[in-house]
């Protein structure tokens, strides 16, 4: 199989893809996507949607006179 090569600067192999967490996150702390790259130069290959199974934190409970009705 070939190995892949940046369109922007010809590295080849998939050493030089990287990925990293968004800067951006939830309220509790987890990152709302992941960046894909090349090491070399920086082209991004694509951002896509971080899995979380589950949160990294616990979320605080919902205000009881959210459900009550007026």
């Amino acid at each position: 199989m070939a190995e892949p090569k940046c369109p922007e600067c010809g590295v080849v192999g998939m050493d030089h893809i990287v990925s990293e967490e968004s800067v951006q996150s939830s309220g509790v702390g987890d990152p709302f996507f992941n960046v894909a790259y090349c090491d070399e130069c920086g082209h991004i290959y694509g951002v896509y949607a971080k899995t979380v199974n589950r949160p990294s934190t616990r979320m605080p409970p919902v205000p009881k006179h959210y459900f009550t009705r007026i």
